[in-house]
């Protein structure tokens, strides 16, 4: 399964803050099944791509940042699975 995971910053995270969440990177590294990873240039947030056979690894993820960053994680179709659904869904 695809899974694309938007995460925001805490606001006004203090240096110390920052700092701390910058460990928990540096010691967790990528979230399993990480295919890309982008932080957005206005420094609010960043997404995640990721592919996993079930949901558990971002689930685990979330809840090693939960302190630090919000997270929303929707479950992605190629368009080559979703038009098939869409078209029988027309009848």
């Amino acid at each position: 399964m695809l899974f694309i995971t938007t995460y925001k910053f805490k606001p006004f995270a203090t240096k110390e803050e920052t700092a701390t969440l910058m460990g928990l990177f540096a010691e967790h590294g990528a979230a399993e099944g990480t295919i890309s990873h982008y932080v957005f240039a206005d420094r609010t947030g960043g997404i995640v791509i990721s592919e996993n056979d079930s949901a558990m690894p971002g689930y685990e993820t979330s809840l090693t940042y939960s302190e630090h960053l919000q997270m929303e994680t929707k479950t992605l179709l190629t368009i080559e699975e979703a038009v098939p659904a869409i078209l029988s869904s027309l009848g």
